[in-house]
């Protein structure tokens, strides 16, 4: 049988030659899907009405009902508290490492209001004034060495680092009702941890970080407190020495499973206490051998992807983590490149894109492009998000290309939609994506793309092929052209074409192919040398 017949239909393989693909692969793919085997076109993005920033960089879904925008590249995860009353949002890339709740977030421009994160150490010792007043004989072996020292504590609870002890405190009648000490405060130098309030300790003995157990919280403003406290009365011990703030510069941020969040700064890779994510102890950090470009937490594990080699840190909490350093040379050229997929992280590399398994990391598109062809993609551009299976990208200076990649048939298509930045949801199973300010829901429009399908070429021996058949759903939306040789010798455009086999003229040639575009749905090409190696065809499917 002397016919080209496709029933089916893929994406792109630009690494090999067009005689060379598959049947039903394509030399160009654009603005389509085959999510059913059919040629069908993508829905264009719907426009939903809500606006942020136009000069977005990235967008944040809050309680899945308010859009947090900047106009810079932000992380922003939310809190691993379960039923936080305060439904806090922390994000990186916006000045040093914030955090905003729900008192706080609205205005015009959300979030409005955010507080740096974590909490910083009193700047100043407290200063101690002892009063005595020995109302009769005491036993002189009951005197008492005491140090004080404070903490911050926010709005929300989370208690910070303690200051420097004070200087020493003799007490010889610790225990006469006229025996107190005045303690002196000063208010915090800066206050941009939303700082209330603040926590004293004193010790019982003669010192030693122990032993500082509480005596009191008080307002902020408040800058003198009366102790008076009986030892018996004191309560738990203080437990926030290593409650350091976060890196000023730190990025990346990301949440694991078991509640702690974490971030990078350079090639250090930082966690926060479990559950606290304002507290990042130093003591915590770990380092990888190159700096670090992105990170990705995959359950109890964090994917940290490098300007070298990808790392796996994982461990249940954050003083029991270590780190792996995988032989894999695939650098991760664009952070915003990484996203999950189906399980799998796969990242922009400079050879194309990568997986990162429990297996190490693994090419995923040596086989249909090259290197040099992926260099066309500006891969240090890519941002990229989870559809529906497949891997979503955009790139470019402006963002206004995009392709898609499905990892489980390696289908590789293009589309021409703008997307400044996106942000995909979870709780509405949903790709958003804002453009100039507007937002806007992936593939949700009733209106779609127009497509373009380029078949492969069909080598023959100088052969007339006369007759055609295009099959398929609103038919009259699509148009044929028919290449012989490399030359166009068909342009049928839509509106042309019927449910019915059409004859072609007499040109004759080696190398034949066809493309389709248009809006409508196909589901069979036939171009064949008769009207009956049509019918055959058909016969045969």
């Amino acid at each position: 049988m002397t016919a080209i017949f496709l029933k089916s239909f893929s994406g792109e393989r630009p690494k090999l030659d067009p005689r060379h693909l598959p049947n039903e692969a394509a030399q160009v793919a654009k603005g389509c899907h085959f999510y059913h085997g059919n040629l069908s076109p993508l829905k264009t993005p719907l426009v939903n009405g809500e606006t942020v920033l136009s000069n977005t960089k990235t967008i944040f879904e809050y309680l899945n009902e308010h859009w947090f925008s900047w106009s810079t590249e932000v992380d922003a995860v939310n809190s691993p508290v379960a039923n936080d009353p305060w439904q806090r949002v922390y994000f990186t890339g916006d000045g040093y490492p914030k955090v905003t709740n729900n008192a706080v977030f609205s205005g015009a421009n959300m979030p409005a209001v955010s507080y740096r994160l974590g909490v910083q150490a009193p700047e100043i010792a407290i200063i101690g004034v002892v009063t005595e007043s020995a109302t009769e004989d005491v036993d002189p072996n009951d005197d008492e060495t005491r140090y004080y020292t404070h903490t911050f504590v926010t709005e929300q609870g989370e208690e910070g680092a303690p200051g420097e002890p004070s200087g020493k405190i003799e007490l010889l009648y610790p225990e006469e009702e006229g025996t107190f000490v005045t303690l002196s405060l000063s208010p915090p130098n800066v206050n941009a941890s939303n700082i209330t309030h603040r926590r004293i300790y004193r010790t019982t003995t003669g010192g030693g970080i122990a032993d500082y157990l509480f005596i009191a919280e008080i307002p902020i403003a408040q800058g003198t407190f009366v102790d008076n406290v009986a030892g018996d009365e004191l309560g738990s011990a203080l437990e926030t020495y290593d409650y350091e703030l976060p890196p000023e510069d730190m990025a990346g941020l990301a949440s694991m499973a078991n509640g702690i969040l974490t971030g990078f700064t350079g090639n250090t890779v930082c966690f926060s206490m479990a559950y606290l994510g304002y507290a990042w102890p130093k003591e915590y950090q770990m380092t990888t051998e190159h700096n670090i470009v992105a990170m990705v937490a995959m359950g109890n594990s964090l994917a940290v992807l490098t300007e070298g080699y990808p790392w796996i840190f994982a461990g249940n909490s954050p003083d029991a983590m270590s780190g792996q350093k995988l032989e894999s040379n695939q650098a991760c050229v664009s952070k915003r490149s990484a996203v999950i997929v189906n399980g799998a992280l796969i990242y922009a590399s400079p050879d194309g894109l990568v997986a990162l398994t429990g297996n190490g990391a693994i090419p995923l598109t040596d086989k249909i492009i090259t290197r040099e062809q992926w260099q066309a993609f500006k891969p240090e551009t890519i941002e990229a998000y989870f559809q529906e299976g497949r891997y979503l990208a955009f790139y470019g200076a402006s963002h206004d290309k995009g392709f898609i990649f499905d990892p489980e048939t390696g289908d590789f298509r293009h589309f021409d939609t703008t997307a400044q930045c996106g942000f995909n949801s979870l709780l509405s199973d949903a790709l958003y994506l804002s453009n100039d300010g507007v937002i806007s829901r992936w593939e949700a429009s009733n209106s779609v793309m127009p497509y373009v399908w380029r078949s492969k070429e069909y080598q023959f021996s100088d052969i007339n092929m006369g007759c055609a058949l295009v099959q398929g759903t609103d038919i009259n939306l699509v148009g044929l052209k028919i290449f012989v040789d490399g030359v166009e010798v068909l342009d049928k455009a839509p509106g042309t074409l019927t449910k019915y086999a059409f004859r072609l003229s007499d040109e004759r040639g080696d190398n034949w192919s066809f493309e389709l575009y248009g809006s409508g749905e196909v589901e069979k090409v036939i171009i064949a040398s008769s009207m009956n190696e049509i019918k055959r065809a058909l016969n045969d499917s």
